[in-house]
């Protein structure tokens, strides 16, 4: 998930679709099923939190943990973020994705006890408390960019969703992704939790941006988009149902850390 071009403007609530007007439109009045882990689709992922006052140790420390990975032949890529809005302001994303279940088999029985080591040894001593989680990315409902070109933030929206409506908001996020695949400009990935990653059923919205200049609202509109293929009426009736689906949203920012990449 974390290799992807630049785009010009990048996938958010915000501009893949209003909140606000999905939660309003809630409170006044194609088959998609659940993303699967059938293919290398599959992320791991680590959320790190450094002692307080020793922020620049711990990356040196990381900095010079990802080094001696590459030297030593970890066969993963590791891509590091840090949160720039929203809560847990300053911790660390870890993440390797494009994988299967069997990878990480092969990965636990091959270089990665010995790359713990290391971490234990350099890096832990720094951290104040860390976390993890096993995600997937829906291919179906995502509009992914190809890998090569850097990007310096990762915007992510992340639905609570309620119980037993994870088809529904997976079946109207498919009719919205359908309209604007070729139509809105960027890229964007929904992703959610197999392990980890906190109280669920959710589902995020990932977005990349080269810089803050790119989080401004597309043109045309995801609005007008939507209208000029379903009319208004079939968009409204479209929203409603959407803010049906979900109890909660929340979102961040990441900034891209390539200075601690493992490639």
């Amino acid at each position: 998930m974390f290799g992807a071009r630049k785009t010009a403007v990048p996938m958010t609530a915000k501009t893949f679709f209003p909140l606000a007007a999905a939660v309003v439109v809630s409170v006044l009045g194609g088959s998609t099923v659940l993303a699967q882990a059938t293919t290398n689709n599959l992320a791991r992922s680590y959320t790190v939190k450094a002692k307080t006052g020793m922020g620049a140790q711990f990356e040196v420390a990381l900095r010079d943990h990802a080094q001696w990975r590459a030297e030593n032949g970890d066969p993963w890529d590791w891509n590091v973020t840090m949160r720039e809005t929203g809560e847990d302001l300053g911790t660390y994303g870890i993440r390797s994705g494009g994988h299967s279940w069997a990878d990480f088999d092969a990965y636990d029985a091959g270089f990665g006890p010995q790359g713990l080591v290391h971490w234990n040894a350099t890096v832990a001593p720094l951290v104040e408390s860390i976390s993890s989680a096993i995600t997937t990315t829906n291919q179906e409902l995502s509009n992914p960019p190809p890998a090569g070109t850097a990007y310096a933030f990762v915007t992510v929206t992340k639905f609570h969703l309620r119980p037993g409506q994870e088809l529904e908001f997976n079946r109207l996020v498919a009719e919205a992704t359908e309209i604007l695949r070729d139509k809105l400009p960027g890229y964007w990935l929904w992703s959610s939790a197999m392990s980890g990653g906190g109280p669920g059923p959710y589902m995020n919205l990932v977005g990349f941006a080269e810089n803050w200049a790119d989080m401004a609202d597309p043109d045309p509109s995801f609005e007008t988009i939507m209208m000029q293929e379903m009319g208004q009426d079939g968009f409204l009736a479209w929203m409603t149902n959407l803010g049906q689906t979900y109890r909660g949203v929340e979102s961040y920012t990441l900034r891209r850390r390539p200075d601690m990449d493992v490639r």
